[in-house]
């Protein structure tokens, strides 16, 4: 990076801040900065408090790339490409006792990696987490989640990168007339469209190349990102799942859906394999069943934040037993 970098960003770009942020990163870290560069750096940190946060969050980052141990990350090291490895390696080279190590290629060569690690909120394996917003709307993160939140003048926008969120649109704000609602629209973004909340309470869920979106309260509209002009309003107790191209057909939801905020994964009739699947979003490591007992169908409400009680559950409830030889790699077969 040259001192031609941008100084100052009136009304700045999050993802422009991103990028720049990690290039200075990459730029300091790279053993070749001079007092000019840092005197750039500066320059640019002191220039808008996006700055400063993109910056902290570097920082964070960093403090837990400190904590990955080196014969785990050295070989992503050894197999990255010479040209990424020069260019990144800035931000990915660890000093933690005067060893190196180093992050996953795929996620610092990966714009949607890098995005999620600097999201403007996120929860790891098995964490949730209640945001309430400046407009005192309220998210709740889901585990494995990232987010990002922008509000201006004209609008209020999350942008979901991945996992699940549970939106609670604002009340009337304090200093708005009694019984007036926020007038700028609020609305949830994935890679596959947007979803524009009608004042009301609403889950959103990314699943690979699809998004799913469960209303709970009032109403959403959904546009999918590559037919903005079709709109597809979905009213509660109503589900959806849609890709880029376009809005599938509603349907009723579960009754349980949103009972994850409450700590709970609550089913009913649904196969046994479907019901590891969800508890393995808690846990690190393999959860799975053999074929064998996978079509049990299960119904019941299973704690989330003690996996292992759940499990326990299920052997006693149903003709299945527990194989593992660690907390991290974990199955069951035929009792």
């Amino acid at each position: 990076m040259t001192s031609a970098g941008p100084i100052a960003l009136k009304a700045p770009d999050e993802a422009e801040v991103r990028r720049h942020a990690i290039a200075w990163y990459a730029r300091l870290c790279s053993g070749e900065a001079t007092d000019i560069d840092r005197d750039d750096w500066n320059r640019w940190h002191r220039a808008h408090p996006a700055h400063q946060r993109a910056w902290q969050r570097l920082a964070a980052m960093q403090a837990t790339l400190q904590r990955v141990p080196g014969h785990i990350a050295a070989p992503t090291l050894r197999a990255a490409q010479p040209e990424r490895r020069r260019m990144l390696r800035g931000i990915a080279v660890l000093a933690s006792g005067g060893s190196l190590a180093c992050l996953s290629w795929q996620v610092a060569g990966n714009d949607g990696g890098w995005r999620t690690w600097l999201a403007d909120y996120r929860t790891g394996t098995g964490e949730q987490r209640a945001v309430t917003l400046a407009d005192g709307s309220r998210l709740m993160l889901n585990t494995r989640t990232s987010a990002d939140v922008s509000m201006d003048a004209s609008r209020r926008l999350v942008t979901l990168r991945e996992g699940e969120i549970l939106v609670e649109t604002a009340k009337p704000r304090a200093g708005i007339a009694h019984g007036v609602k926020d007038a700028r629209p609020f609305m949830v973004e994935t890679a596959q469209g947007r979803i524009l909340a009608l004042g009301t309470r609403f889950t959103v869920r990314t699943l690979g190349e699809r998004t799913a979106v469960t209303v709970l309260e009032d109403a959403v509209e959904i546009r999918a990102a590559q037919r903005p002009g079709q709109v597809v309003t979905l009213r509660a107790g109503q589900q959806v799942f849609f890709g880029g191209a376009g809005v599938g057909e509603p349907r009723e939801a579960d009754a349980g859906a949103a009972d994850w905020a409450q700590g709970s994964l609550v089913v009913n009739d649904r196969r046994l394999a479907d019901v590891l699947a969800e508890l393995s979003r808690y846990r690190r490591g393999h959860l799975g069943c053999d074929p064998a007992v996978a079509d049990i169908r299960v119904s019941g409400a299973f704690p989330l934040d003690d996996t292992d009680k759940a499990l326990a559950v299920l052997t006693r409830a149903f003709p299945v037993r527990r194989v593992g030889m660690t907390r991290y790699w974990v199955s069951l077969v035929p009792a």
